[in-house]
Parts: structure tokens; sequence; C-alpha cells
């Protein structure tokens, strides 16, 4: 009798492709579930920002955007140092309030960009938030703030109104941190 060594060739190309049938089926499914998993830690980040920011004004009596030093009602998620150092002297503050961060300069910030890649705070997508401060529908009482992503395509489709509302478009992902602001 004569023994064989290795395998026919109708063997290898049955294995190939049952291998080929498996990685057909399970690749979408593993697609979807690590997109599944960035929105859900999108969601799960912003909450964290909209804590810090509910606890440095319970502490402060003041919000972030108050020391900012800009005048745009939309602002990229980045040079907010009062989380980690009470800049302001402020009575109360009592933080840091934030545990993710970066360096700028010597400085912690949020979020800060070095070359094409932005470092701290930032969406799984690896772009910084977007914080929207305002009024809904035109009103000069009270306003709001809210916390935007523009989702994996990376444009913002949501109107600052809509996002205040709480409301989003396209794939952006909106999360509240107050209605009630007294912009």
């Amino acid at each position: 009798m004569h023994r064989r060594d290795g395998f026919t060739m109708v063997e290898v190309i049955v294995v190939v492709a049952v291998i080929a049938i498996l990685g057909g089926i399970l690749t979408p499914m593993v697609i979807k579930e690590i997109s599944k998993s960035k929105l859900t830690r999108a969601e799960a980040d912003m909450e964290a920002v909209s804590i810090a920011f509910t606890q440095y004004f319970a502490d402060t009596g003041y919000w972030p955007e108050k020391y900012t030093g800009t005048t745009d009602r939309r602002a990229t998620f980045r040079n907010y140092d009062c989380f980690y150092d009470n800049t302001r002297a402020l009575t109360g503050w009592d933080g840091p309030y934030m545990e993710k961060g970066t360096e700028q300069g010597g400085t912690r910030v949020v979020a800060n960009r070095v070359g094409s890649v932005w470092e701290g705070v930032v969406d799984p997508w690896g772009r910084p938030f977007r914080i929207v401060y305002g009024k809904v529908g035109g009103t000069n009482a009270g306003g709001g703030i809210a916390i935007l992503t523009s989702g994996p395509d990376g444009s913002f489709a949501t109107s600052d109104a809509d996002a205040l509302r709480g409301s989003s478009t396209g794939d952006d992902i909106v999360r509240i941190v107050t209605a009630r602001a007294g912009l």
C-alpha cells in the first residue's frame, strides 16, 4: 500500500472556497459592528463632555464659553484650558473637569492639531467636536449649549438651530448640554 503525503488539489480548492465564503459572510458583519461601536463611543464621549460643562457651571456659576475669547457662537472644542486649570481664578473651581486632553504650548487643552492629526478629546473618526452656543428661534431669553460630531462622513449637515433643539441631520450626532444656559 502506497502512503500519500499532503493534500490533493481538489481538497485545497475546497478549503480555500470555504474560507472565502466565510470571509464574505463575516466581513460585512464585522464592519457593521465596528461602525456601531464608533457611534456608541461618540455618544459616550459627548456625554462626558456634557458632564464636564455641567460640573464646571455647578462649581463656578459660569459656562466655559464665557472665557474662550471668541464671539463666535459655534466653536471647535479645542482650546478650553479652563477644564484643566482655574485660568480665570473663579471661586468654586474644583477641576480638572476632564481627564483626557493634550498639551499645546505648555498648556493643557481639550484638543490640538499636530500636523494633520488631532490629539486629545476627539470623535472616533479623529476630529474635534463642535460646541454650539445660542438661542433657538431668535428669542432674547434663555439659550442653550449643544455638542456635535460630524459623524463618519466628516461633514457637518446640522444647523445650529437644529443642534440646539437636539435634532441632527445626516450622520451628525447631537448632544444637548443645556437648553437653559442664560446666555
